[in-house]
């Protein structure tokens, strides 16, 4: 699994710039699924009969947050905006590398602590990035709306963690590659569609689009969920070591969650959940509501620190969410509950 992740958690894929993951996808599971690639971007990765009763989607973001070019001032400057909801908190003085006609370093400019009049927070209007260049060669290698991410490390840590940017949602990701991974050589009772999906940090176009294409009559959503840390309300965390955290909501399918639920007691995993009284704020919200309806459930990794370069998630519930995935596919899915 920390293979999987670490190659997956590489610097491009942000909201509306995701093709640099493709040959990724492909590398990893081209040799045994039908992968295809559609107009909106997203990686659809099939196996199974076609022809079978019974078709289910397993769904996973693959974009991730980042910033985007707006403005290049006369000095060279070069003004941002961010592209999801990156935590301003977290950029003054940071490194960025900007996908220009060749990667470029930068840093966001901040005020020194000795001049600063406020508590130093940045607002969206005020991202500034020094590439260290005058304005003209800035302009010759840096064009309006190239993206922008904030360097990061991957780093583990203690108890099988790991920190970087980007875990929300190439975990999800290397979560629905493991799964792939463990039901290549198995007699599939049912299609699975694995669906890597485009802007779910923007607007959930991806979701929104394969869903109608693939008309599935069920789909689980792989997504990030609140980790248990200070600050975090209980009942909306799940701690990290749980096994993952499962989503109840109106626009959810009871039959999906409560075999979501079966299976995870059957399995002797603990799984956390959260309760939501309206959307789930996942690519679930677009795929329930897709064509005539999709029955969809949704599943989380734990991540502390979301939305930062710091992200933080147990690689033990990475596994054991995808177990739990490819229990649910091997039982034909909710069908049962």
């Amino acid at each position: 699994m920390k293979k999987i992740l670490e190659k997956l958690c590489i610097d491009k894929g942000i909201s509306g710039d995701e093709s640099g993951m493709l040959n990724i996808v492909r590398e990893m599971m081209g040799d045994f699924t039908d992968i295809i690639f559609d107009n909106s971007g997203n990686i659809i990765a099939s196996m199974g009969d076609k022809n079978a009763d019974k078709h289910i989607m397993l769904d996973a973001h693959i974009d991730r947050i980042g910033l985007t070019v707006t403005y290049i001032d006369d000095r060279g400057f070069i003004k941002a905006e961010p592209v999801g909801g990156i935590d301003l908190r977290t950029l003054p003085g940071s490194t960025v590398r900007i996908f220009g006609k060749k990667t470029l370093l930068g840093v966001i400019c901040t005020m020194p602590p000795h001049l600063s009049k406020d508590d130093g927070e940045l607002s969206r209007d005020k991202i500034w990035i020094d590439l260290g260049l005058p304005a003209q060669d800035v302009r010759e290698l840096v064009s309006l709306g190239d993206s922008i991410i904030v360097c990061s490390v991957f780093a583990e840590l203690l108890n099988d963690r790991v920190a970087v940017s980007s875990l929300d949602n190439r975990s999800g990701c290397a979560v629905l590659v493991k799964t792939a991974l463990t039901l290549r050589d198995k007699n599939l009772p049912c299609r699975v569609s694995f669906t890597f999906t485009v802007q779910e940090e923007t607007s959930e176009l991806g979701a929104a689009t394969a869903a109608f294409s693939l008309r599935p009559d069920e789909a689980v959503v792989v997504d990030v969920g609140f980790a248990a840390q200070d600050g975090v309300p209980a009942e909306k965390s799940g701690s990290l070591g749980c096994g993952g955290i499962i989503s109840i909501s109106p626009v959810l399918s009871r039959d999906v969650t409560k075999k979501l639920e079966e299976l995870a007691q059957r399995l002797e995993m603990q799984c956390d959940y959260e309760v939501c009284g309206g959307s789930t704020g996942t690519n679930a919200d677009k795929i329930s509501v897709s064509g005539s309806g999709v029955k969809t459930g949704v599943i989380s990794v734990p991540a502390k620190n979301m939305h930062t370069q710091v992200e933080i998630v147990s690689l033990k519930d990475m596994e054991r969410v995808s177990e739990l995935l490819a229990a649910y596919v091997m039982e034909g899915g909710a069908q049962n509950a």
